[in-house]
């Protein structure tokens, strides 16, 4: 079923607390949980069917969002009854329904999105940090702060958008984000940060890079004319005001709240909130899979807002990328498709700062960015 809704109804859909991201649940039944927060999310759509307003300009297929609500549950289901192969031929068909539509939210400003567009590096406003712990004060370079080495899978615990044992490159658009994100102190551990620049010379990398877009919450929508400068999560409201960009979001909607939930006890060795993120990132690594033999290497990633508190998802964006290529060499047990794709600075120790944003500032003016091994 088709229907047609007023920009009013899109606001008011979202301006509903209970959709708000990310979600702080109780950690009873999370099934039950995704459950009643879609019938919730249906419910508010529907509503506005009944409106008798004259600007009807955001078309959705609300089937489609049943759908995928629907599906979206019956994954959980039979993942937690232990059949996580029927889990993710259900996931499949729910990326099948979402990338008919796409979200695309292409920023040209602070924190721009990776586009099909080749920029000078030089001129690349995106800003990206990883920060990791060590135990001790060596001299370190750079394949220290890149993703966790091939021969030292054992090391690598389940993450969000990832699997025990299998690394994945995760960056975050603030050192304050990174830090966050790892629960580490900067005066009280052992870290290193470095600054990471997207390699865009497709000439060079021979790597086709796409993003997946998650990071954009219902209260972006809502709090489009607030001017904060303090926000670390600038999309572009341009782009946000476009009625193909909202439409697609209340497609998309489901799936960005099934990832984004905190997780409730970090302790468990197993978290049911990234059940679907994990799945998500299962599909992508088939998608690069699938395009082996192209012209071009694949390399597909995932922007998404933090969701380990409420407080982090508003410091900015993190992103994502699987390895996804063989070992760059003997020496060097490193993701040759990623080791292509990132330049980075050679990495400081944090504790050395004032601040962390006293060694933000450090790195931004630090221009000594190179591939690892280097």
């Amino acid at each position: 079923m088709i229907i047609d809704i007023s920009n009013e109804s899109f606001r008011r859909i979202l301006e509903n607390k209970n959709l708000f991201l990310p979600i702080r649940w109780d950690g009873s039944d999370f099934s039950s949980t995704l459950d009643y927060l879609f019938m919730d999310y249906i419910k508010q759509i529907e509503l506005t069917e009944h409106e008798n307003n004259h600007f009807k300009n955001i078309c959705i297929n609300l089937d489609d969002i049943k759908r995928v609500c629907g599906l979206l549950v019956k994954v959980v289901n039979h993942y937690l009854n232990g059949f996580p192969s029927m889990a993710y031929e259900k996931f499949e068909s729910v990326m099948d329904i979402l990338m008919v539509t796409p979200l695309e939210i292409y920023q040209k400003s602070v924190m721009e999105q990776f586009g099909n567009s080749m920029n000078n590096i030089d001129d690349d406003k995106l800003k990206l940090y990883r920060v990791v712990n060590v135990d001790d004060i060596k001299p370190y370079k750079r394949v220290r702060v890149f993703h966790t080495p091939y021969n030292l899978r054992s090391k690598v615990s389940t993450s969000r958008y990832s699997i025990a044992g299998y690394p994945s490159l995760y960056l975050g658009t603030s050192l304050n984000l990174c830090c966050e994100e790892i629960h580490m102190n900067p005066h009280k551990n052992f870290a290193l940060a470095s600054k990471f620049k997207l390699e865009r010379n497709l000439e060079y990398t021979n790597t086709n890079i796409q993003v997946i877009e998650l990071g954009v919450k219902p209260q972006d929508f809502i709090a489009i004319n607030e001017n904060d400068e303090n926000n670390k999560r600038r999309i572009s409201h341009h782009l946000l005001e476009k009625n193909k960009t909202k439409s697609a979001y209340l497609l998309w909607y489901p799936l960005i709240a099934s990832c984004s939930y905190i997780r409730t006890n970090k302790s468990d060795p197993f978290a049911a909130e990234y059940i679907i993120p994990q799945l998500l990132m299962q599909w992508v690594r088939s998608k690069i899979g699938a395009n082996k033999g192209e012209e071009y290497d694949q390399l597909i990633g995932i922007r998404y807002f933090s969701c380990a508190s409420i407080k982090a998802s508003e410091m900015g964006f993190n992103y994502v990328f699987p390895t996804s290529g063989q070992q760059k060499s003997n020496n060097l047990p490193y993701c040759s498709v990623l080791a292509k794709a990132f330049r980075l600075t050679s990495p400081e120790y944090m504790h050395e700062f004032d601040c962390v944003e006293s060694c933000e500032k450090y790195l931004n003016r630090k221009n000594d960015f190179d591939y690892i091994g280097n």
